[in-house]
C-alpha cells in the first residue's frame, strides 16, 4: 500500500512540475508579446513626434492612429496576462484544495507523508501567487501573509 502511495505521490509531483513549466512557458509568451507591444507604442510615438508645422492633418490622423492601435494592443495583452496569471492561481489553489482534501482523508498516511505531498503540492501556487502579487502596488505585507516556501515539516508551523 505504502509503494503504490509512493509511486502515486511522484506521479503527481511530476505532473505538477509539468503543468509549472507550461505556465512559465504561456507566461513568457504572453510577456514578450507585451514587449512586441511596447515597441510599437515607441515606433507610433516616434511618429507623433516627428510630427512639424508642415506636417498635413492626414499625417497626424494616421500617426494618431498608429499610437491609438499600438496602445489597445498593449492594454489588451497587458489585461490577457493578468487574466492568465488569476486563472493560474486559481487553478493552483484548486488543486493544492484537492490535495489536502486526498490527504486529510487518507486515514492511512502519517503526518510527515501527508506533510511531504502537501509541500509537494504548494510549491505551484505559492509561484503563482507570487507571480500575481508582483504585479501589483500591495502594501507590505508580514512574512507570514506572504510565504516564499512552504513551512518544513516537523518545525512545529
Amino acid at each position: 500500500m505504502r509503494r503504490s502511495l509512493a509511486l502515486a505521490l511522484a506521479v503527481v509531483s511530476l505532473a505538477a512540475a509539468g503543468c509549472q513549466q507550461d505556465t512559465e512557458k504561456t507566461e513568457a509568451e504572453l510577456e514578450a508579446k507585451i514587449c512586441n507591444n511596447l515597441a510599437g507604442v515607441g515606433t507610433a510615438l516616434e511618429e507623433v513626434a516627428a510630427l512639424e508645422p508642415s506636417s498635413t492633418v492626414g499625417e497626424a490622423k494616421v500617426a494618431n492612429l498608429a499610437l491609438s492601435s499600438s496602445l489597445a494592443s498593449l492594454n489588451q495583452s497587458e489585461a490577457l496576462l493578468e487574466k492568465y496569471r488569476l486563472r493560474d492561481f486559481r487553478d493552483q489553489l484548486k488543486a493544492f484544495d484537492a490535495a489536502a482534501t486526498r490527504v486529510t482523508t487518507n486515514k492511512t498516511l502519517t503526518l510527515q507523508e501527508a506533510a511531504g505531498e502537501l509541500k509537494t503540492e504548494a510549491a505551484p501556487v505559492i509561484a503563482a501567487r507570487r507571480r500575481v502579487s508582483q504585479q501589483v502596488n500591495c502594501p507590505e505585507e508580514s512574512a507570514e501573509a506572504s510565504p516564499t516556501a512552504p513551512p518544513a515539516p516537523g518545525n512545529g508551523t
